[in-house]
Formats: structure tokens, sequence, C-alpha cells
């Protein structure tokens, strides 16, 4: 069975969405990274960038949410296009705009608003509030990976840390 490794922050959030819409079985396994658990050898075995999220799909090890999102995509053949270079070069491109872009801007966004001792006057959200909805430069009318990855994440009880419902 496939292990899904997460905490509470967006990014294996994302993972969760997609593992949930698509139908696919799987075990979460907290880490609990305000405590290490990621730099522990049993996790850093899973991923040795030592983050969440990550996988072990019985033996293939993928980590970083945005690889997660194309390698399950691609395995179930869920939320994929059409399979033609058009297609498949929008899909990319829209996947790595979400993970270049889009994801570490909105990140510092959360952290100079919340954590960072002192304020930044230097606007760090320049790209995320001129984002439009990404499906409406989407050539296709269904969801895809790279729609999944930069889609905003409510709080749930994912994004609270507690898991599945």
């Amino acid at each position: 069975m496939l292990k899904f490794y997460f905490n509470g922050s967006p990014n294996p959030t994302k993972v969760a969405l997609f593992l949930e819409e698509a139908g696919i079985a799987y075990q979460p396994v907290a880490v609990d990274t305000r405590k290490g658990d990621q730099f522990k050898p049993e996790y850093l075995a899973i991923n040795p960038n030592a983050k969440v999220p990550a996988i072990d799909d019985d033996g293939v090890k993928v980590f970083d949410s945005n690889a997660i999102l194309l390698y399950l995509a691609e395995k179930t053949g869920k939320f994929l296009p059409a399979n033609t270079p058009a297609n498949r070069g929008e899909l990319l491109s829209w996947l790595m705009f979400a993970a270049t872009g889009v994801g570490p801007y909105s990140g510092q966004a959360v952290h100079f608003k919340h954590f960072a001792p002192e304020r930044s006057t230097t606007p760090t959200t320049a790209i995320s509030s001129r984002r439009s909805d990404i499906s409406a430069f989407s050539t296709t009318t269904s969801p895809t990976a790279a729609i999944w990855s930069a889609t905003p994440i409510p709080s749930s009880t994912w994004t609270s840390g507690a898991g599945p419902a």
C-alpha cells in the first residue's frame, strides 16, 4: 500500500487532495517537523532532502509535491489532459510555474506575515497577487496535475495536521 508522509502544511495537502480525489488507497504517516522527525534516519531513507511530502509506493520513493502529483497522475491516468505534445507542454509549464513561482512566493508571504520578527516593506507576493484562475488559461476542460499544484488550500483537518477525517 502507498505510504504518504505528511504534515499540515500546504504541499502535503495538495498531495492528500489528489489521493482522495483519485480514490487511491494510502496509509498516512504523520511527520512532526516541529520536533525534527524529518531528520530521523528512517525518514531520510524516504526523502534525503528532509522535507514533506513524500510517498513510498511499494518501494518507489517520490518526494516533492509536484513530483508526487505528476507521478500519481501518470500512474493512474487521472487529472491529465489528452496525451499530445501541446497538452504535455502546457501541463509541464503550469506545473513548473506553480513549483517555482506561485508556491515559493506564497510560502514567503505566509512566513513574513506570520513568523518573521520584523515586517518587510518588500512585496513578496507579486506573482500570487496578480495570479488569475489558472483554469482560465488551460486548453483542457478537466483539472490537471498542474491545477492541483496551484490550487489554494482552505483550512481543513489536513492543514491543522490532524490527517484524514
